[in-house]
C-alpha cells in the first residue's frame, strides 16, 4: 500500500510524539528540553529512553532503538509501519483514501483490534436501536445508567448468535473471531459466543482500544457476569475497567479509587467522580501495581466488606505498601454497592462516607488481625497479642520506608497497649529472620550451573544477545545479509549455500533458546521451558562473564565467525569426500564439481 509522502508528513505533524509515547510509558517525565523514561524495549533501572518533541523523534541510548512516532507504534504494538501510519491517521482524524486494488496484509493483532472495535459498535448500536434490546435498556435505566454514560463507556447488548454473522459478513474468519476472544469452538464444532444475550461493557486499554468485554446476563444464564478470555491483546491482571475514560483525572489528581464492578465505575462517573477504576474479576496483582504506581501517588481501596473482599484488600495493601504508594481502605454499608449508594444518597454523601470510613493501611490490618485471633470471645491474653503483633509486623516489614515502619510500630503499640520498644525489638528480630530465610531460600533455588571455561561460537552469539536484547530482532536479518553477500560476490551455488546453513543456530539448545528470546521471554521465563540438563547449560551461559568494549562490533564479528566456521567445516567435508572419489567418468565429474566448490570456499576464507 502506497501513502503519499505529503499525507504521511501531515499525519506526523498532527501527532504529538510525547503524548503518544506517554500513553505507553506513564513514567515519561520532562528533563530539560526532552522527555525521559525507562526503555520499553530492554530492561533497565536508569532511564536512557529519550523523546524529543521538537524533532518528533525517540532514541534509547541503552539498546540503540530509535525513530519517529510511526516507528515507535510499530515496535510497541508489533504491527507493520503502514498499520502504524493508519492507526495514527485515525487518531488525528485524517482519512487515508483506498485505491482500487490497494490491498494491505494486516497483522493478526490489527485484525483482533478491528474485530473488537466492530463488536463494540455492533453491541452499542443494537442496545440503542433494536426493539429486541428493550429488556436491556430497562435494566440499565433501573440501575440509573444515563444515555451519556452509555455513550462514554460504549455499553451495548449482544443479541443471541448474531455477532458471528456480522463478523463473517465483514470478511473475518472463524479463527479471527476465536483469537479475539469473542467466541470459542465447542467440542461439537459449533462456535459459542461469550457475550450472547448479555449487556456488554467494552474494556479499553490506555490507548483507547477495545481489548476485551465484560457481560451481564439479563436472562437465566448461570453466570451473572462473564468476561471474554485473555488473548494476545488482553491480560486481565494488567488492565483496569474505566481507566481509559478516567485517565485524564487520574493523571491530574494523582489518585485513584479502586473498586470491583463495572457499575461501580459507570455510576460514579455520572456523578462527577472521575478517578474510579475496577479490577476485572481478578485479585489486585503486581501488574495492577505497576499501573497504579505509574499514574498516581494515593490509592483508596473500596472492595466488598465480606471475607473475600477483606482478603483481596489485604493482598492489595501488601503490594501497595511494598511499592511505597499511599493507600487507604474505605467501606460502604454491608451489601451495598457504590452505584446503589450514589443513586440513593448522592455524590456529597458518598464522598463524606469515603472520607469518614477511610482507614490507613495499618489500621485496617490491625482490625483484620484482631478479627482473626479474637474469635469466639477469646481472652485478650499476652499470647494472643503476640500473635497479632507478629502478623502485623509481617505486613509492616514489606515497606522499605523506615519512617513508615516507625509509624506502624507506634500505631500497633498504642492500639494493643504494648510497649513500643518491645514491638520495635520484635520487628528487628523478624527482619533478621527474614533475611536469613530469604538467603537460605535463594541458595536452595540456585540451579546447578554447568561450568563453562570457553563458549562455542553459537553460545557466544547468544551471550552477546543477552547483553543487548535489541539484537534479537536484527540477528536473522544480519545473518542472511552476510549469506547473501557471500552468494552474490563469490558463489552462485544454491546447494552449497544451503549446506552452509539457512538457520542462524544449528545447535539444538541454542536454537531453542533463540526461539524463546524472539518471543520476548526473560531469562527466568526461558528456564521454565527447558529440561533439567538444558537448565544447567543455560545458567552457565547466563552468568558467563565477558566484557564487551563495543557490543555492536562484537556482535558483527561473532556473527561473521559463526558463518565462516561453517564454511571451514563444509570445506573439510569436501576434502574427506575427495579422498573417496573413484576413477570412473562419473567420479571424475563429481571430483571436478567438488574441486570447484572447494576453491570457492577457500576464496571466501582468504577474503
Amino acid at each position: 500500500m502506497t501513502i503519499p509522502n505529503n499525507l504521511i508528513e501531515r499525519i506526523r505533524l498532527s501527532t504529538n510524539i510525547e503524548s503518544i509515547v506517554s500513553q505507553y510509558l506513564p513514567d515519561l517525565k520532562k528533563v530539560g528540553r526532552n522527555f525521559k523514561a525507562c526503555c520499553p524495549f530492554h530492561s533497565e533501572k536508569t532511564p536512557s529512553f529519550v523523546v524529543n518533541s521538537e524533532k518528533g523523534l525517540f532514541k534509547c541510548f541503552g539498546c540503540g532503538k530509535g525513530g519517529d512516532v510511526f516507528k515507535f507504534i510499530e515496535l510497541m504494538d508489533g504491527i507493520t509501519w503502514i498499520e502504524a501510519v493508519k492507526m495514527l491517521a485515525k487518531k488525528a482524524g485524517i482519512e487515508i483514501q483506498s485505491t482500487k486494488g490497494n490491498t494491505l496484509k494486516k497483522s493478526q493483532k490489527t485484525k483482533i483490534f478491528e474485530i473488537l472495535e466492530n463488536a463494540a459498535k455492533f453491541y452499542n448500536r443494537y442496545l440503542l436501536e433494536s426493539t429486541m434490546a428493550q429488556k436491556a435498556r430497562t435494566y440499565l435505566q433501573e440501575r440509573g445508567v444515563s444515555k451519556d454514560a452509555i455513550d462514554k463507556f460504549k455499553i451495548g447488548f449482544s443479541p443471541k448468535h448474531q455477532l458471528l454473522h456480522a463478523a463473517f459478513k465483514r470478511g473475518f474468519s472463524q479463527q479471527d473471531v476465536c483469537l479475539s476472544g469473542l467466541a470459542v469452538k465447542t467440542r461439537t464444532g459449533n462456535l459459542f459466543e461469550y457475550m450472547s444475550e448479555r449487556i456488554t461493557f467494552p474494556i479499553f486499554d490506555v490507548q483507547g482500544r477495545v481489548v476485551a468485554f465484560g457481560g451481564r446476563t439479563i436472562s437465566n444464564q448461570d453466570a451473572k457476569y462473564l468476561n471474554t478470555p485473555e488473548t494476545s491483546v488482553y491480560l486481565k491482571s494488567a488492565n483496569f475497567y474505566g481507566l481509559f475514560q478516567n485517565l485524564g483525572s487520574v493523571r491530574k489528581e494523582r489518585k485513584m479509587i479502586v473498586l470491583e464492578g463495572y457499575m461501580d465505575v459507570v455510576i460514579p462517573y455520572q456523578f462527577g467522580i472521575t478517578t474510579a477504576v475496577a479490577t476485572l474479576g481478578t485479585a489486585f496483582t503486581k501488574n495492577h501495581l505497576k499501573i497504579v504506581s505509574s499514574y498516581c501517588d494515593s490509592v483508596t481501596l473500596l472492595f466488598d466488606s465480606d471475607s473475600a473482599g477483606r482478603s483481596a484488600t489485604q493482598r492489595a495493601l501488601e503490594f501497595l505498601i511494598e511499592e511505597g504508594v499511599e493507600c487507604k481502605v474505605a467501606a460502604l454499608p454491608e451489601r451495598v454497592d457504590a452505584d446503589e449508594y450514589l443513586n440513593q444518597y448522592g455524590k456529597e454523601s458518598f464522598l463524606n462516607l469515603i472520607e469518614k470510613s477511610s482507614k490507613s493501611a495499618i489500621d485496617f490490618m490491625i482490625g483484620c488481625a484482631k478479627a482473626k485471633f479474637l474469635k469466639n470471645d477469646r481472652a485478650y491474653s499476652a499470647e494472643i497479642k503476640a500473635k497479632i503483633i507478629d502478623e502485623l509486623l509481617s505486613f509492616s516489614i514489606k515497606s522499605k520506608n523506615d519512617v513508615l515502619r516507625a509509624e506502624h510500630i507506634k500505631t500497633i503499640s498504642q492500639n494493643l497497649h504494648v510497649d513500643e520498644v518491645s514491638v520495635r525489638l520484635e520487628l528487628k528480630k523478624k527482619s533478621t529472620k527474614n533475611y536469613r530465610k530469604n538467603k537460605a531460600s535463594a541458595q536452595q533455588t540456585v540451579p546447578k550451573i554447568e561450568s563453562k571455561k570457553v563458549l562455542t561460537l553459537e553460545e557466544n552469539l547468544l551471550h552477546v544477545i543477552l547483553k543487548n536484547r535489541a539484537l534479537v530482532e536484527t540477528l536473522e536479518t544480519d545473518y542472511f545479509k552476510n549469506l547473501e553477500q557471500i552468494n552474490g560476490n563469490v558463489m552462485s551455488n544454491v546447494e552449497l549455500i544451503s549446506k552452509i546453513g539457512q538457520n542462524v543456530f544449528i545447535d539444538k539448545k541454542c536454537s531453542k533458546v533463540f526461539g524463546l528470546l524472539k518471543k520476548g521471554l526473560s531469562n527466568t521465563e526461558i528456564k521454565n521451558f527447558l529440561v533439567e540438563e538444558e537448565k544447567s547449560w543455560w545458567a552457565g551461559i547466563s552468568i558467563y562473564e565477558i566484557q564487551y568494549t563495543d557490543i555492536q562490533e562484537a556482535f558483527r564479528v561473532i556473527l561473521k565467525d559463526v558463518l565462516y566456521a561453517r564454511i571451514k567445516k563444509e570445506r573439510t567435508e569436501i576434502e574427506k569426500a575427495v579422498e573417496q572419489v573413484g576413477s570412473s567418468a562419473c567420479a571424475v565429474s563429481s571430483y571436478e564439481k567438488m574441486q570447484e566448490d572447494y576453491n570457492k570456499l577457500t576464496k571466501i576464507l582468504k577474503k
